[in-house]
């Protein structure tokens, strides 16, 4: 569950800036990203532009609160996973909770524990809902949970290790620039870069999920375009 978290993006809404800063911090050791907001406004242009993964709310808010917050995502949205934050859990929160088909809630003061449970929770669900499916340029599939690779004719088709660490780590970092250093790291496993090597790498992948589907920038390393 470890591997999925590193790709999820997270909505994180939250009026307390102190714990605000804690929390994302807390989740950000173990997602891709975190987004935060301190009030809706900010939380639904953030939605808007990134479309999180997993969305956390907090309830009590001045102005519009979290459930109308969500109501208004779930207008739209029935299938993002969303927790919400409360110091209270009263017959009335819960009944507007199931309505709004919350994954779980988590009552302050908020653990770590209670975090990475809901984080795994959400996980789950996003796999049930086959979220981790990537959909290549030429019609290719890449399923990041179960690692299989589905050619353009729809047939299995088995990766190498380097060639499957590589697509992971762009498709990890999908449509940012991904730098020579990190493909190091990541691909190469403690050996040194072989620029050599990476091309023809790049070349196989290229062939097999979209001639223009990575692109190369300014020799600092290489770009997934999905």
């Amino acid at each position: 569950m470890k591997n999925i978290l590193k790709y999820l993006t997270v909505l994180y809404l939250e009026d307390d800036n102190e714990v605000r800063e804690n929390i994302s911090n807390t989740i950000s050791n173990m997602v891709k990203k975190v987004y935060s907001a301190s009030n809706t406004k900010d939380a639904l242009e953030i939605y808007d532009q990134f479309k999180p993964d997993i969305i956390f709310s907090d309830i009590d808010m001045p102005g519009k609160n979290g459930l109308e917050f969500i109501e208004e995502i779930r207008e739209e949205d029935s299938t993002t996973p969303i927790v919400v934050l409360t110091a209270y859990k009263t017959e009335n929160f819960l009944m507007k909770a199931v309505s709004l088909h919350l994954e779980s809630y988590i009552i302050k003061p908020i653990s770590y524990k209670g975090l990475k449970e809901s984080l795994f929770n959400c996980s789950n669900k996003l796999i049930e809902r086959n979220r981790f499916e990537i959909i290549f340029t030429n019609g290719s599939k890449y399923n990041i949970h179960t690692n299989i690779f589905i050619n353009e004719k729809g047939s299995l088709e088995k990766l190498q290790h380097k060639e499957k660490l590589l697509l992971e780590i762009l498709i990890e970092y999908k449509n940012e620039l991904v730098l020579y250093d990190t493909i190091e790291e990541n691909v190469w496993e403690g050996d040194i870069l072989n620029k050599g090597t990476l091309k023809v790498l790049i070349g196989k992948l290229r062939h097999k999920i979209g001639k223009n589907s990575i692109i190369n920038e300014n020799e600092l390393g290489y770009r997934l375009l999905i």
